[in-house]
């Protein structure tokens, strides 16, 4: 299964059938390696303002189409997203990210980043050499450090196989892919 968590996917209560807005940045803990929850929009491109910050454990489901939540009750307030982020990172901002060895040699940039079906713990990020090279996934537990600038992944990066033929393609915009 393979689901997607990318600015602009629809946000709906199930409690009333309602959609609350659109995703509009997903927080991950690079300490914990652990996404912990998103923000999202409501209303137009201009007059629309950030609405509040739900925690993934709030999450009922990350469709193909829309973020599930069980009511709007689960969302906390602007204070919240101050309060609770500055330790976060946002997704988009690792997506890009130059991804390094420790004994500096380059591998590339973050195209993807993949966590568990059952928890939202990341299990691998996928990093493309540049164009028309095959992307490779990078498991969790080699991935040394997520910093302010670039990852830095165990040496024995550069000696790995390369990722199966789905991560392959290539991807038009960035995203979060939750895999089996």
């Amino acid at each position: 299964m393979s689901t997607k968590l990318v600015k602009g996917t629809a946000v709906v209560s199930l409690e009333d059938g309602t959609k609350l807005g659109t995703v509009d940045t997903v927080y991950l803990d690079p300490a914990r390696q652990e996404i912990v929850g998103f923000s999202f929009h409501q209303g137009g491109l201009f007059k629309g303002r950030t609405s509040g910050l739900v925690d993934v454990s709030d999450v009922h489901a990350f469709g193909t189409d829309a973020v599930t939540i069980t009511s709007a009750t689960a969302v906390r307030s602007e204070l919240a997203i101050a309060d609770r982020c500055d330790a976060l990172m946002n997704l988009e901002d690792l997506l890009k990210r130059k991804v390094l060895t420790q004994g500096g040699t380059f591998v590339g940039q973050v195209v993807s980043v993949r966590f568990g079906q059952d928890s939202y713990k990341l299990t691998g990020i996928e990093v493309s050499p540049g164009h028309f090279k095959d992307h490779r996934v990078i498991p969790s537990e080699q991935v040394a450090q997520i910093g302010t600038e670039l990852v830095l992944v165990d040496d024995a990066v550069c000696a790995g196989p390369l990722a199966n033929p789905e991560a392959r393609q290539v991807h038009t915009e960035p995203r979060l892919v939750r895999v089996a």
